[in-house]
């Protein structure tokens, strides 16, 4: 009996948000791709910063510079940031990293943005809160990875996730095609 054939390819191509500011992105467009990558192509994505072009309800990951920008995401705007984790919902994984260490996030001399240091951990503490809540209500993983190695983390989650899901349904279709 022939094998079905997938019909998703070995290597994926990882969208990148057209909203996503070119000197902030984690990747640079290049069609061409590399080793374990399709291309990597700008196109508007409904949700996060980065998907993947072949299934695109799988995975998705939203980019953060650090806890100043959560702090405007959780505690500034968070109706804002509320309908962006909606948007998320229909992905069956979901990312936020953060370029920044956890070290660095607990660090008050990284929070100057707020006056006095007793509120600089009364903000920290709040994050945290928002963190822990999404991750048990929206099942959205943090990642706080620096910025020398978010690329990394966020290829490596692309890729491994899509490798997974795709050997999972051509598993599931060859116990179909067997059981004909």
């Amino acid at each position: 009996m022939a094998r079905a054939k997938s019909p998703f390819p070995v290597k994926p191509t990882i969208l990148i948000d057209t909203r996503e500011k070119p000197a902030n992105r984690l990747f640079n467009v290049n069609l061409a791709g590399d080793d374990q990558v399709a291309a990597y192509i700008e196109q508007k994505v409904d949700a996060g910063d980065y998907t993947v072009l072949e299934m695109p309800d799988l995975v998705v990951i939203e980019k953060k510079q650090d806890g100043k920008e959560l702090y405007g995401n959780f505690i500034l705007k968070p109706d804002v940031f509320m309908r962006a984790v909606e948007r998320m919902r229909q992905f069956k994984h979901k990312y936020i990293i953060i370029q920044q260490t956890y070290a660095e996030f607990l660090d008050p001399k990284k929070w100057t943005f707020i006056g006095n240091t007793q509120r600089r951990f009364q903000a920290m503490a709040a994050v945290e809160s928002w963190l822990i809540s999404l991750s048990q209500n929206e099942d959205i993983h943090f990642l706080f990875t620096g910025q020398k190695h978010a690329p990394r983390a966020a290829k490596k989650i692309l890729i491994k996730t899509y490798e997974w899901e795709r050997k999972r349904l051509m598993k599931k279709a060859k116990e179909l095609d067997d059981a004909d």
